[in-house]
């Protein structure tokens, strides 16, 4: 509401100023036009449209404050995308040319996305290395702060010089 009045009775909003009526006409409606187009789409778009999908979720992952219990592993998204693809992870540690067991440490967390890896990730689904290698550092990151109980100052620093 703004001033006493309804805003967008219909229930359809993109200003986040009201609800959204999921039973409305516009909002069926509007279902029913964004169902129409995924249908007529070709698979190949439909996969474009994922891959930016995950894309930007990689990119929100990385602008985001975390703490050590939000961490994914890159890996996760490399395996959101396999499932967008429907590539199966044998197929495709095969295809990199990569052992099997290491890609599937990698999808899970216990092994990081070197660069070599983040290059070919890159050149395959046209997401740039560094994002890659930024998550995994990212990660890290968050992990040593967590467990970091040293305590460091430019104060003390020029004392101790003195």
């Amino acid at each position: 509401m703004a001033n006493g009045n309804i805003i967008n009775a219909g229930g359809i909003n993109g200003l986040g100023e009201s609800l959204v009526n999921m039973n409305s006409k516009d909002f069926k409606f509007l279902k029913e036009l964004i169902k129409q187009s995924y249908e007529n789409q070709t698979e190949q778009s439909r996969i474009e449209a994922g891959l930016l999908a995950i894309r930007f979720q990689m990119e929100s992952y990385l602008n985001a404050n975390l703490k050590t219990e939000d961490i994914k592993p890159a890996g996760f998204f490399v395996e959101k995308i396999l499932n967008t693809v429907k590539i199966n992870k044998k197929q495709f540690a095969e295809y990199i040319e990569y052992e099997y067991s290491n890609f599937i440490a990698v999808l899970r967390g216990r092994r990081k996305i070197n660069s070599e890896l983040a290059i070919k990730l890159g050149q395959i689904f046209k997401i740039e290395p560094a994002i890659w290698l930024h998550i995994e550092s990212k990660n890290e990151l968050i992990n040593t702060l967590n467990h970091f109980n040293g305590s460091f100052n430019l104060s003390d620093l020029l004392k101790q010089a003195s």
